[in-house]
């Protein structure tokens, strides 16, 4: 008898959470063809509001893409007006930015999860909370109540203790700089799925 695998879909908040890192990613050609699916994805799944979806196709399609790279280059490169690094909005002491940067490292290698780059950039911390839903998810399928309560509780506490602080002074300074409709958007979105409890 041939044993059989089953996978558990992926929550629709994981997805939503994916979308939003995908969508803070260096906006090149290959990138759109990936968040256009992410975006088909989402809305397929019912992973995020359908006039979260819309609006956001409607501004990535409104937006050319030589544009919309000038504007990620202008936020978020090498002299940024709005970091993607998330110690950086929630203190201006850089020793209290190194804790942060500390502490959500903890987070990954508690998961087993390695950061190629900073721990706290704003993609990368989104993708590790769609992570912990999947974790989350899979434990119950297989009725792991003690590790689905620590997925949970590490998400509930990343959200806490670091995410939405940092999440709603990330919007703040996006909208002070004047950016794109997509990256408010996107900045909304991420409030929403990774700011919640």
């Amino acid at each position: 008898m041939k044993a059989t695998t089953t996978y558990a879909a992926c929550p629709p908040k994981a997805l939503g959470l994916r979308l939003a890192a995908a969508g803070f990613q260096y906006p090149d050609a290959a990138w759109r063809r990936r968040f256009a699916a992410l975006l088909a994805e989402c809305r397929n799944a019912s992973a995020v509001a359908l006039e979260e979806i819309d609006g956001l196709e409607t501004e990535l399609a409104s937006s050319a893409p030589d544009g919309l790279e000038a504007e990620h280059f202008r936020l978020f490169g090498p002299a940024p007006a709005c970091p993607l690094d998330l110690a950086h909005h929630i203190s201006p002491n850089p020793f209290n930015q190194v804790k942060k940067i500390a502490e959500i490292a903890g987070f990954y290698k508690a998961f087993g999860v390695e950061s190629e780059g900073r721990a706290d950039h704003l993609p990368a911390v989104l993708e590790f909370m769609a992570y912990l839903q999947i974790k989350s998810a899979h434990a119950a399928t297989k009725g792991w109540d003690e590790r689905r309560r620590i997925a949970d509780a590490a998400a509930a506490s990343l959200r806490r203790d670091i995410v939405s602080r940092a999440l709603n002074a990330f919007s703040g300074k996006l909208k002070k700089a004047g950016a794109a409709k997509f990256y408010l958007r996107l900045a909304a979105l991420s409030r929403a799925l990774g700011g919640a409890s």
